[in-house]
C-alpha cells in the first residue's frame, strides 16, 4: 500500500512540476472582460502614460504578478510609461519593484526612463481624492527621492487625469476605493486585476461601465498573457493546475472502478 501511495504521489508531482520545465503555449479563449481590458490598452496611443496601483503582498503574488507583467510588457512595447504607487504600505512597494525588475530584465526597460516607483502615502481617501486635484501634493518625488519635476515624462503631470488610465492590481478592496472615489469623481478609466476570490465582486462595476475590464485570478492572467503573445508564469501555472486536476480525477475514477469490482466480488 505504501508503495502504491508513493507511485500516486510521484505521478501527481510530475504533473504539477512538469510544466515549469517544459515551456509551451496553450490555446485559450480569453473571457470578454479580459479581452476588453486588453483592447482598451492596445488602442491607447504610443507613448501613453499609465498609473499602476500595486495593492497586494507576497501571499497573492502567484496570481497577481503575472497580470502586472503581461500588461507592463504590452505598454512598454508601445513606448508607454508606467508610474507605480500602492495603497498597501511597504508590501506594495516591494511587490511593485519586484515585478518591474522582472519585466526590466526580460525586455530591457529602465527605471526613470520607462517606469518609476512613487511609493506609499497614508490615508486612502485623502490620497485617492487629492491626486485628482493636485497629484504632486501627494507624490512630489519617487522612492529614490527624485522630484517628479526632474523626471521628463512626469514633470507636466498635474492631476491623475494626465494619465491615460489607472490599472489596479489588488487582493483586497482597493479596487472598490478606486472606482467609488477616484473613478466616480474624476472619470479616469480604470482596469482592475485581482485575485480570483475578489474578482466576482468587481463584475457590477464592469457591467455598469465604471471599469474598462477585469483580469481575474491566474486564469485571467493566463488569458492576458495569451493576448499579449507572451506566455509566462500564468500559463505555466494554469498548465500545472490543470495537469494536477486531471491526474486527481483519473485517480478518483480508477479508485471507484476498483472499489466497484471489489464490492462485486465480495457479494
Amino acid at each position: 500500500m505504501d508503495r502504491i501511495r508513493l507511485v500516486l504521489f510521484g505521478i501527481l508531482f510530475v504533473a504539477l512540476v512538469g510544466p515549469f520545465f517544459v515551456k509551451t503555449k496553450i490555446k485559450v479563449t480569453p473571457s470578454p472582460e479580459v479581452k476588453a481590458a486588453y483592447d482598451f490598452v492596445e488602442n491607447l496611443p504610443n507613448g501613453c502614460k499609465a498609473l499602476f496601483s500595486v495593492d497586494y503582498g507576497p501571499s497573492s503574488q502567484p496570481e497577481t504578478h503575472p497580470m502586472v507583467v503581461a500588461m507592463a510588457r504590452q505598454l512598454l512595447r508601445k513606448d508607454c510609461k508606467i508610474a507605480i504607487m500602492t495603497l498597501q504600505r511597504f508590501e506594495g512597494i516591494m511587490m511593485g519593484n519586484d515585478v518591474m525588475a522582472y519585466v526590466s530584465n526580460k525586455i530591457g526597460a529602465e527605471y526613470g526612463e520607462d517606469w518609476v516607483m512613487l511609493g506609499f502615502r497614508p490615508g486612502v481617501v485623502q490620497v485617492l481624492t487629492n491626486i485628482g486635484t493636485d497629484f504632486k501634493s501627494v507624490f512630489d518625488r519617487d522612492v529614490k527621492g527624485t522630484p517628479l519635476t526632474d523626471i521628463d515624462w512626469l514633470k507636466d503631470v498635474k492631476t491623475v487625469k494626465d494619465f491615460h488610465f489607472v490599472a489596479v492590481f489588488t487582493a483586497s478592496a482597493t479596487g472598490d476605493w478606486w472606482v467609488t472615489i477616484t473613478g466616480a469623481r474624476y472619470n479616469i478609466p480604470i482596469i482592475i486585476g485581482s485575485t480570483a476570490v475578489v474578482a466576482p465582486s468587481l463584475y457590477p462595476y464592469y457591467q455598469s461601465g465604471q471599469i474598462k475590464g477585469i483580469i481575474g485570478g491566474l486564469r485571467g492572467a493566463a488569458d492576458y498573457e495569451y493576448l499579449v503573445n507572451s506566455p509566462d508564469m500564468a500559463m505555466t501555472g494554469m498548465l500545472a493546475q490543470t495537469g494536477g486536476h486531471v491526474v486527481i480525477l483519473i485517480f478518483i475514477l480508477i479508485g471507484n472502478i476498483l472499489y466497484f469490482f471489489g464490492w462485486e466480488r465480495r457479494r
